[in-house]
């Protein structure tokens, strides 16, 4: 996804596991925010992972062509096959250098943006590294193709595995707001948030059949989704997911939307704001009192329902010397299950349930 929400999706193949057998080339194909489908680039054998630097360059990596491409323009440059074998996901750092997942030898590579190319993590917790993605502070998160392991490199190079899904994995991408990896169980046919600091994992989508049918939460299914890529706001992700309910045949494909994320957010945060809420039970209004950094001189905050849909926003809402405190009528609604979100710009601070009598 680049700055302007639009998606970038490589065209692996009709099948998994075999050559391409059609002979003809495959794209990397441009869904805009109007939905509109656009050939962006063209001569892949097998278009997989993708990321931008900086600058806004896209970077694709070829399984089949053990190589890494760069595309402007629509045209694209070869960049690099050193230490590159089976690449499926690349990511770029802040300091623009880019890692690959080499499915085919179990490693990570790492290539800076002068072009040098080393190998930067490997051992037992990678089985076919597939998708990969990065925090704020440049930690790598790496999902396993071959078993169902979550594996997190630090800038350091020290690999740990910080989680499990039920089977074999797509790709994962990391949302900045809720501090969560969304995870695409290729296999399980379900997605998956893992949240970085409390490193607890739950299936927030899918039933664990393999299908299509729309739905909520766990009631929805999918069929062998692979890519993920989380909105900016942090409360949509965009899936592919496999036409064929049977095989290895994964063409056609088709982009799921998952939104409403907040259905299945819990008390829990990063850093202790000291935040308290009441009444709780609620019957007309509610207060959220909270110590907030000095940093952050003004908040906002969202009501959601039971589905995710945000019913109102109240922005601009002051610190006054790092204490918060805010007062919120929900006469209006009826009685239920009800989730808030405090944010500081984009970022979200802490959340919570509420429940309306």
């Amino acid at each position: 996804m680049d700055e302007e929400g639009n998606l970038y999706i490589g065209d692996f193949g009709d099948f998994l596991g075999i050559p391409d057998p059609d002979g003809l080339p495959n794209d990397v194909i441009k869904l805009d925010t109007d939905l509109n489908l656009t050939q962006y680039s063209t001569g892949f054998i097998g278009a997989s992972g993708n990321d931008f630097d900086s600058n806004g360059i896209l970077y694709q990596s070829d399984i089949r062509d053990n190589a890494i491409f760069k595309i402007i323009n629509g045209v694209r440059t070869f960049v690099t096959s050193t230490g590159i074998s089976s690449p499926v996901g690349i990511v770029f750092d802040s300091n623009d250098n880019f890692y690959v997942c080499n499915c085919g030898n179990g490693t990570i590579q790492k290539v800076t943006p002068s072009g040098t190319s080393t190998q930067f993590a490997s051992g037992g917790s990678f089985t076919c590294p597939n998708g990969i993605t990065v925090d704020e502070n440049d930690n790598l998160y790496v999902s396993n193709f071959s078993n169902n392991k979550i594996v997190k490199i630090t800038p350091a190079g020290v690999t740990s595995v910080i989680g499990v899904t039920a089977l074999g994995n797509g790709h994962l991408d990391y949302d900045i707001n809720s501090r969560n990896l969304y995870i695409a169980s290729y296999s399980g046919h379900q997605i998956y948030s893992l949240n970085i600091d409390d490193l607890e994992i739950h299936p927030i989508a899918g039933s664990g059949v393999r299908g299509n049918m729309d739905g909520l939460g766990l009631e929805a299914t999918f069929s062998t989704p692979n890519g993920v890529a989380v909105s900016k706001t942090g409360d949509s992700i965009y899936v592919n997911c496999a036409v064929p309910l049977t095989g290895a045949e994964i063409n056609p494909q088709i982009v799921r939307l998952i939104t409403g994320l907040t259905f299945g957010i819990e008390d829990r945060t990063a850093i202790n704001y000291n935040q308290k809420v009441y009444p709780n039970p609620v019957q007309n209004s509610f207060t959220i009192e909270a110590n907030i950094p000095s940093n952050f001189e003004t908040l906002s905050i969202k009501l959601f329902d039971i589905l995710g849909r945000e019913l109102m926003e109240l922005q601009d809402l002051s610190v006054v010397s790092t204490q918060f405190e805010k007062t919120i009528d929900i006469s209006n609604l009826g009685t239920g299950t009800y989730f808030y979100s405090v944010y500081s710009d984009a970022r979200q601070l802490f959340n919570g349930k509420i429940i309306k009598e």
